[in-house]
């Protein structure tokens, strides 16, 4: 019976909602008549009525024998209504009193060259004050509408790019020169996005897109780590255009960790 089930939904037992609603349907009646019509058990029925009379449901007589009367419901359920909202006003004031947790690391995988773009997308339009990335031509042409509105909001993004593209940026450096022994290194394009220092999407992506993998992360150890990467390969990048591929090629020559790092 629906109204049972909707009595059951406010918070009565199903005895009880039976109770009530036998008691509607005739009343007084004592334990044994209410049992009956509403087909409790009689060793439960007397509990059942006690728990009613405590919700303020039902009303007994004070005579021999105990005869039982509901409380009318409109009456009972405007009474209901009120002790929740009361209850309610009550936990949302308590809730809303908690304080903030200390920010804690949040790590997501990311599976697939999309959704490294589209959460390298999602950074760059969060971000307010720093953006350095480090992509691959292919995906400058996903991203440049979001670092060029960046850009248009006062953001420094530093765009290190692994070959020849128009990118928007505050400063862009072509790692071109870098790109071949980062691809051999690795067997795959690395790139990420760091924002405001305080999270960072890094991506190795595949052949088959599908394969690509990433995480994006608030961590401030993988945050720092990532952004000196990239510091670490236009400062490179920057030393090897000034002292020419030859002249570097002699000093990774001569320095054995040069050329056990360049494996």
């Amino acid at each position: 019976m629906k109204v049972l089930k909707k009595l059951e939904s406010l918070g009565f037992s199903a005895y009880e909602a039976k109770a009530y609603y036998a008691l509607l349907r005739r009343f007084p009646a004592n334990g044994y008549e209410i049992s009956k019509l509403a087909q409790i058990p009689p060793s439960k029925i007397y509990e059942v009525l006690t728990k009613l009379k405590n919700r303020g449901a039902v009303l007994d007589s004070q005579s021999e024998p105990v005869l039982y009367y509901p409380v009318q419901p409109k009456i009972l359920f405007t009474r209901i209504q009120e002790e929740t909202d009361k209850s309610i006003q009550s936990v949302l004031t308590d809730l809303t009193a908690i304080p903030p947790m200390d920010a804690f690391d949040l790590t997501w995988n990311l599976q697939g060259t999309d959704s490294i773009d589209a959460k390298m997308c999602e950074l760059l339009g969060q971000a307010r004050k720093e953006v350095f990335a480090s992509l691959w031509p292919e995906q400058v042409a996903l991203l440049n509408s979001a670092l060029t509105a960046a850009v248009n909001r006062g953001v420094y993004v530093v765009a290190a790019i692994f070959g020849e593209c128009d990118v928007t940026a505050s400063q862009v450096i072509n790692l071109e020169v870098c790109s071949h022994n980062v691809y051999q290194r690795v067997g795959a394009k690395l790139c990420t996005i760091i924002a405001d220092d305080t999270e960072v999407v890094i991506g190795k992506l595949a052949e088959d897109s599908s394969h690509s993998t990433g995480v994006w992360t608030k961590t401030p150890s993988l945050v720092l780590v990532t952004k000196e990467y990239v510091r670490h390969d236009i400062m490179v990048n920057v030393l090897v255009n000034h002292i020419g591929q030859e002249q570097y090629a002699d000093i990774c020559r001569s320095y054995d960790i040069l050329r056990q790092l360049q494996r």
